[in-house]
């Protein structure tokens, strides 16, 4: 599903993505959007694409909207922004984000990574949890609980947890997380990372004052998830 108002855009991707297994819906209005998010609808669809400035509404609002329904990826769409407005929707529940003028083959190449990691996630959600600190952590729910309180994981918090979980004790470099849970090469200037790991830490604090500095920074490497024990079934 693509939520645009720019026609130009709509007819350059429906044009230009060249796989014709694949589906392009258009909707161009904030209202439209907003409706078909709270509708069964969204069920159906394996990404959506959203634009940031609608005319008519915000496109940061039908992300919030969204996240609330549904772990379907998402990738924002925005004509301007900076390193702060990327952060802000990632930290909304974005799953990826890209600047007009954008590569089609490149943006579809990102959607069929999104979509093959959440075919795949259904083997993910039956078998890992695990514990950071006191905190219990399942990805098959994608949640977080401690004394009988919980926290939510959006699919890439989750997908970076697994990461770190996987190297836990050792040092985890940011270009291993990018390959494995954003699905592309790590670029130095993109602080994706930084934000995810900044928000998870964030929910396990409000979860475990004793648990919030399990994440350790590594200088010029990532991070380092402390050994935890291990409850995978």
């Amino acid at each position: 599903m693509i939520i645009e108002d720019q026609r130009d855009v709509v007819e350059m991707l429906r044009l230009s993505w060249s796989d014709s297994r694949d589906r392009l819906d258009c909707l161009a209005t904030a209202k439209q959007a907003s409706r078909f998010i709270h509708s069964n609808e969204i069920a159906a669809y394996d990404c959506i694409l959203i634009d940031i400035n609608l005319t008519d509404g915000s496109g940061l609002e039908l992300l919030r909207e969204a996240r609330l329904r549904s772990d379907v990826p998402i990738i924002m769409i925005s004509g301007a922004g900076d390193a702060d407005s990327r952060a802000d929707a990632i930290s909304v529940g974005a799953d990826d984000y890209v600047m007009k003028p954008f590569s089609v083959k490149e943006l579809r190449a990102r959607v069929h990574r999104l979509c093959e990691a959440r075919l795949g996630r259904g083997a993910l959600r039956q078998s890992v949890s695990f514990r950071i600190g006191n905190v219990d952590c399942d990805i098959g729910r994608l949640s977080m609980d401690f004394a009988g309180a919980s926290q939510s994981l959006t699919a890439l918090e989750g997908r970076i947890l697994r990461v770190l979980y996987d190297s836990a004790g050792e040092d985890c470099p940011k270009s291993s997380i990018a390959r494995q849970a954003l699905f592309r090469e790590h670029d130095p200037r993109d602080k994706t990372i930084d934000v995810y790991i900044n928000r998870l830490r964030g929910k396990l604090l409000e979860l475990d004052a004793a648990s919030g500095d399990a994440i350790k920074t590594i200088r010029g490497v990532g991070y380092r998830l402390n050994s935890v024990p291990n409850n995978e079934s």
